[in-house]
This record gives structure tokens, C-alpha cells and sequence, in this order.
């Protein structure tokens, strides 16, 4: 556990994160870590649903939990003095939750509701078939559906939490009024009785397909496209060259080279974005941008054009100067700006297998980057045929 110990705070926040998380779902019940993770807080030990609940309620604390595809993670966010009760809640919601019928036949019911009510979405419908283009038969590329959904019972959700939660694959990290000697009792309270080994097998990077064509047909006034490129993975040395490429190409700024060429001089968007996902291990780089379906076509010949040009040209000396500054300047917002921002700061800092002293040498990691590097990820990367997702109404393949 990493501790952020400041006795100036009012509050004591707990971040953690099991290693192990949807993609580690049974093939076939897809949605087995989300319902598990909706029923944690619903009943524990030998307090039912409502009973935990306004005892939760009672203490003004905040307690949370949620999946995502590499983690189970929680936060429990309390005053400090006043944590004894909370700290006991949660105790019991990571130890031994009880996913009694009557919670987990609503979750569930609530969660096939929701899968049937978006399955009317020709974006939600998009991006399905885009993952499964892109991915195949890994956990990524199966969605989760109505019939994943019927399938999962009580008995799964025990024994995905009897496999993943154990002291092995545990991440924590605390901000706020705690004292190392008190946070050593803490983990020793809330989380020494779990098992030591994880069960949960390693799930491999997926092997992305690129230079494939999706398509959901959908008559409507607008078009929205994806291009899926390459990426790099989270703990390689080029994350810094590759984030800074796809901040100059799509970044938060309105001077990115999609935004300039396809708002401020044709007009064809409100905005256009390139990103980065790097994982541990795997990564890709998307760029999306929305459109009059009238217009798509060149909305596609425009955005491709911009594409060429990055890889022949690579960035301005300004483009990167930005760049940098944006992604320098950006961390402290999105990462550092609250207690809560921090806990999970450094729950994800452990599980990138950062340093302790990254947050310091993060800045000259980025500002190390050269054009030359820059312009070698783009022609890596952006050269290769990407995978493509349009919905909207029909348009023709050469497009």
C-alpha cells in the first residue's frame, strides 16, 4: 500500500483495486464481474441488503466498487475519527458478500433491462462490432448480452469473488489523516484474512485486427467514424513519444491538426479526437470525429489526408512545445487535483510498476521526447491500414 499521509485533510480515502476484472469473465456469461461488483455493498456477513445499507448511510461514509476490464477496484471515502464502522462495512463487503437472491435476481434484471434498452443504440451496436472486429474471440472482443447475462447465477458471482480476492493481486492506496502505524492496522483489519494466492488465470494481450471495414447501418442526419491504429503499451519507454503524437494529432487543444483541418477550415465536425489507450501490455490509438452524413465521405478523405501528412511530415517544433506543455501541465487536473484523484493515483502507479518518485520524473520523461521520435511513432504507427467503424446511413466500401 502507498500512503499519502496528510492530517490537514478531514477525510481518510481508501483506493484498492483486485488485479483480475471482466476479462477474466466465464466464455459464455459475459457480465460476471459487473453484477458482482453492483452487489459487494448489498448485503455482507450477517447483515442483509437493507441492513448494510443504513448502517453505511448511518456513518456518512462513502463506499463504492466497480469493474473494468483488468481490475475489480473500490474506494472507501470516510472522516477521519469516525472510521471504525466503515472500515467494519467494508471488511465484510470485500470478505464475504452474500449475494442474496433478491439483490442479485434485481441487479440482474436491471442489467439485462439495460443491455436490451442500449441494443437500440446503432452506436452501442458500433462499438460491439468494433470490438469484436478488433479482438476476435479475446474477452474484449465478446460483449456482454441479454443471453451472457441469463446465463450468470449466484453461485458465479461467489466464485469469481473466491478466486480474485486475495492479498497477491491487491493494490491500495491511501490519502489523508492516517498515520503509517494506523494504515498498517487498517489493511491488517480489512484485508489480512483473504486468501494469499489469487486463483484467476493471466489473461494474454489481445492480437489486434486491423485494416478491416465495420459498418452499422443506421438511417440518421449524422455519421460517426473510428480509425484504429497501433498503439503502444503503458509500460513501454515510447508511451511518452506516442501520448504526445496523438495529443498533436487529436489532443484536448484547439490547435490539434484533425481539429484545425477538419473544423476551423471546412467545417465538417465540432470536434475530432485522437487517443492513446496503453495498457500493460497492449495498446491502440483511435481517432474519432462526427459528421453530416452528407459530408462523411470527405470527412474520411480529409481525416486520412491528415494522417499522411503526420507520417511524411511529422509535427512542427510548436506542435510538440504544446504538446508537452499540455501533457505536463494536464497531470495535476486529472490526477492530483483531490484526495480522491491522488488514492487512485497510486493505486494505478502500482499497477504500471512506476516508482515512487514518477510523479517528479514524469516531467522530464515528456520533455526528453524528440521530433525525431515523434515523427518515427507516427510513421509506425500511422502507417498501418486501420480497422474502421462508420455508423450511419450506407455508404460505399472504397470510402
Amino acid at each position: 500500500a502507498w500512503l499519502v499521509e496528510d492530517q490537514t485533510d478531514p477525510m481518510v480515502v481508501i483506493s484498492f483495486a483486485f488485479m483480475g476484472g471482466s476479462n477474466n469473465d466465464p466464455k459464455g456469461k459475459e457480465g460476471v464481474a459487473d453484477l458482482m461488483a453492483s452487489l459487494l455493498d448489498n448485503g455482507a456477513g450477517d447483515l442483509d441488503s437493507d441492513t448494510f445499507q443504513q448502517r453505511l448511510y448511518e456513518t456518512g461514509a462513502d463506499l463504492s466498487f466497480r469493474a473494468s476490464p483488468e481490475l475489480i477496484s473500490g474506494r472507501l471515502r470516510v472522516l477521519a475519527g469516525e472510521t471504525e464502522e466503515p472500515l467494519e462495512l467494508l471488511s465484510l463487503a470485500v470478505k464475504s458478500p452474500r449475494f442474496d437472491e433478491p439483490e442479485f435476481a434485481r441487479d440482474k434484471a436491471v442489467a439485462i433491462s439495460d443491455e436490451r434498452s442500449s441494443s437500440n443504440d446503432p452506436d452501442v451496436r458500433g462499438q460491439k462490432a468494433l470490438m469484436a472486429a478488433l479482438y476476435g474471440d479475446h474477452p474484449l472482443g465478446r460483449p456482454v448480452t441479454e443471453d451472457t447475462l441469463a446465463a450468470v447465477t449466484r453461485e458465479d458471482l461467489a466464485a469469481f469473488h473466491k478466486k480474485l480476492f486475495s492479498r497477491s493481486n491487491l493494490l491500495v492506496g491511501v490519502v489523508g489523516a492516517i498515520d503509517p502505524a494506523t494504515l498498517e492496522r487498517v489493511l491488517d483489519q480489512v484485508f489480512g484474512d483473504l486468501p494469499a494466492e489469487a486463483e484467476v488465470a493471466e489473461v494474454p494481450a489481445p492480437k489486434i485486427n486491423f485494416g478491416k471495414v465495420v459498418r452499422e447501418v443506421y438511417d440518421r442526419p449524422q455519421t460517426s467514424i473510428s480509425f484504429v491504429y497501433p498503439g503502444v503499451s503503458a509500460t513501454s519507454p515510447e508511451v511518452y513519444s506516442a501520448t504526445l503524437l496523438a495529443e498533436i494529432m487529436g489532443g484536448s487543444g484547439l490547435s490539434s491538426r484533425l481539429f484545425t483541418e477538419l473544423r476551423e477550415k471546412r467545417g465538417l465536425t465540432y470536434g475530432a479526437y485522437a487517443n492513446l489507450d496503453a495498457n500493460i501490455d497492449w495498446g491502440d490509438l483511435s481517432i474519432g470525429v462526427a459528421t453530416g452524413s452528407d459530408r462523411a465521405a470527405e470527412t474520411i478523405r480529409t481525416t486520412r489526408e491528415v494522417v499522411r501528412q503526420m507520417v511524411e511530415e511529422g509535427p512542427t517544433e510548436r506542435e510538440l512545445a504544446d504538446a508537452k506543455k499540455y501533457a505536463i501541465g494536464s497531470y495535476a487536473i486529472s490526477q492530483l487535483s483531490s484526495s480522491s484523484q491522488i488514492a487512485n493515483t497510486l493505486v494505478g502507479l502500482q499497477r504500471l510498476g512506476r516508482g515512487r518518485d514518477y510523479i517528479q520524473k514524469r516531467v522530464g520523461l515528456f520533455e526528453a521526447v524528440t521530433m525525431d521520435e515523434v515523427k518515427e511513432m507516427a510513421t509506425r504507427l500511422l502507417s498501418v491500414e486501420p480497422t474502421v467503424l462508420l455508423v450511419g446511413p450506407e455508404m460505399k466500401a472504397e470510402n
